[in-house]
């Protein structure tokens, strides 16, 4: 069945983690696992000292540089194929920010691990252009 905006802005908000797809110029697809947080129409997923990371430049930084257009996929998977929903999101990429104050916080409150100071190296920055999603019941 298909989700009406509103009630895929609610999954979204909802979800803790996602799938960002970028396109690399020269190999395609490029999926990466995620968190996030939303603001009205925003979207924000950090880049932290958290985890570690291969090399100083990350491929889905370089490729929104060079195509802006990104989606994010969330999902619920079951055993109970009744309970199975998804919401893609399309993004058009705003930049690479410092992490400010309220983006900070609304990060916090959603994913503990960022509440010390430091822990966010940077935030990319996206608009919301268009959602859909699915849900089995």
């Amino acid at each position: 069945m298909r989700m009406d905006s509103t009630n895929c802005l609610m999954y979204l908000g909802s979800a803790s983690f996602g799938v960002l797809g970028t396109l690399d110029l020269h190999r395609g697809t490029h999926l990466v696992p995620v968190v996030f947080a939303l603001r009205g129409d925003e979207l924000v997923i950090p880049i932290d000292s958290l985890k570690p990371k291969g090399k100083n430049r990350l491929r889905r930084v370089d490729n929104l540089r060079n195509d802006s257009r990104a989606s994010l996929l969330i999902d619920h998977r079951d055993t109970d194929w009744g309970a199975l929903w998804w919401v893609r999101v399309d993004l058009e990429f705003n930049g690479n920010t410092e992490p400010e104050g309220s983006w900070r916080s609304a990060l916090a409150s959603k994913y503990p691990q960022y509440g010390p100071e430091h822990t966010i190296d940077s935030l990319l920055l996206f608009t919301i252009c268009a959602m859909r999603g699915w849900r089995a019941t």
